[in-house]
This record gives C-alpha cells, structure tokens and sequence, in this order.
C-alpha cells in the first residue's frame, strides 16, 4: 500500500482510492488509518440518503363548517317562522361535522380543535330548541295559529262574555262547541253582530235537544226588535250559541243570538237594516 503525500497528514477516514484496480466501481473509497491506506473499500453514495418528507396542510375545513353551521341554526330559530325546523336539520349536520372535525384535531390533521368543539356545542343546542319548539307547538298547535289568523285589533273572548252590538269577525268552532270568538269594531268587516243575549230559566239541563230548541225560539223572537223585521221576513241570516251540559252544571244559563248577511262581510250594524 501507498501512503498519503504532502506536507500534513489527514486524520483517519475514507478518501478517494488513489490506486483503483481496472474493475473497481466507480466512486470507490479506500480507508485511511491515519498513517497506511488499509485493504477496506467501499461505494462513495450517489445521492441523498434521506428523503424529504412532504408537508401536508391542515384539514380544519369540518370544523369550521360545525361552527358556521351552529351559529345559522340558532339565528334561524329568532328570524323565520317555523325555522325551528331548519335548526334542527343544521344543528344535525353541524354536530356530525363537528365530531369528524375534533377527531382530526385528535390525529394532528386538524389545528382548529377548539372551532370543533364550539360547532359541537352550539349545534347541539340549535337541535335542543328546535326539539323544544316543536314540542310545544305539537302540544298546542292552536295558540300560535290563532294569533296569525286574528286581524289587527281583534280581540279573542269567551262566547257567553259578548254583548249585544259585539261584531265577530268568524266563529271557530268544532261541531257544536265553540272554541274562541274573535271580536271587532263593527265599523270594520265583520261576519256577525250580536243582536240578543237572553238568560234561560234556572232548573235541571232541559236535554240537548230542548235546549237548542228553546234557544232558536228566543233568537227567533228577539230578531224583529233588532233587525226591524221578522225573520221569516227579512233576507239576513242568525246563528245562536247555548250552553252544554256541563257548562249549565257550571251555572251558564245564557243563550247568544248573532245575526249576518248571507252575501258576505258587513261594515257597520245591522241594527234597524229592514232588509
């Protein structure tokens, strides 16, 4: 073996082999002990010996839709009626993205674990009220459709609380029990006015069929003192309210006679109409 040449002697290591045989690979290294070059011989490496790895970005989209898609259903539910129903369906979604969204926080896909957990929270109170919602109004569907359906300065009464000259805009009622009676000025549009309100006598129930019957004789009698003809002449129409048995059992005794056109809404009474 040769030794190294120059005027300083390198430390031990591998070099380039400085007497490479006819058939030795290309790049060959030869060790040097720091004072021989030695029999041990190997490959120079041709290229890198690591491979770079590649920087992914974070995932937070399902986060941040949890969290996008909680703060819609809750403004849904203040804002739009019925929009308990849109609540629920997004506060759903949002809760499903949400957990998918904290789990890739958990794995380190995701930076945005506290956004997840917002979604999660708020999306599921956007599913309690809309739950909440619609309970109440399954358990009172008539509370709310009543205020829509009354007009402006209507006000809702018992029916043995009306007076003669109350105007009614319409009669709800379910077979023959009135549910509410909605009143207005009779300078508005009204359907009814009332025109006789008569206390029958006190005793035991007279049976259904003798109450309607004695309450359609009263209203037939009081209908020429308001109209100013008798019923079989005149071309308006009358409707009549009695008490049921259990409300005669409560102490109810009146009978309420309304009267109306049969061609429509009137404006004004029908007090003295001769027609």
């Amino acid at each position: 073996m040769t030794s190294m040449t120059g005027d300083q002697t390198p430390p031990a290591g591998w070099y380039p082999d400085p007497n490479p045989g006819a058939d030795a690979p290309a790049g060959q290294q030869r060790y040097w002990d720091g004072s021989a070059w030695t029999e041990h011989t190997t490959t120079a490496p041709t290229g890198p010996a690591y491979q770079a790895a590649v920087q992914q970005a974070p995932r937070d989209g399902l986060g941040l839709a949890a969290f996008v898609l909680g703060v819609i259903g809750l403004i849904l539910i203040f804002f739009i009626p019925v929009g308990f129903l849109g609540t629920g369906i997004l506060g759903i979604i949002g809760l499903i993205l949400g957990f998918l969204g904290r789990g890739r926080a958990k794995r380190g896909e995701a930076t945005n674990g506290r956004t997840a957990l917002w979604g999660i929270i708020l999306s599921a109170l956007a599913v309690a009220i809309s739950v909440i919602a619609a309970a109440r109004l399954v358990a009172d569907p008539s509370e709310e459709a009543s205020q829509d359906a009354a007009p402006p300065g209507a006000d809702v009464v018992n029916v043995f609380d009306l007076e003669v000259g109350d105007c009614l805009t319409e009669i709800q009622a379910t077979e023959e029990t009135f549910i509410s009676v909605e009143t207005v000025p009779c300078s508005e549009p009204h359907s009814e006015e009332i025109y006789a309100v008569v206390t029958l006598p006190e005793g035991d129930f007279p049976g259904d069929e003798a109450i309607v019957t004695q309450a359609e004789d009263v209203c037939v009698a009081e209908f020429e003192g308001f109209v100013g003809l008798s019923h079989a002449e005149s071309v308006l129409e009358f409707n009549y309210a009695w008490p049921l048995e259990e409300g005669w059992d409560a102490g109810e005794r009146g009978v309420v006679c309304a009267v109306s056109d049969p061609d429509g809404e009137t404006t004004g009474t029908l007090a003295r109409a001769n027609r």
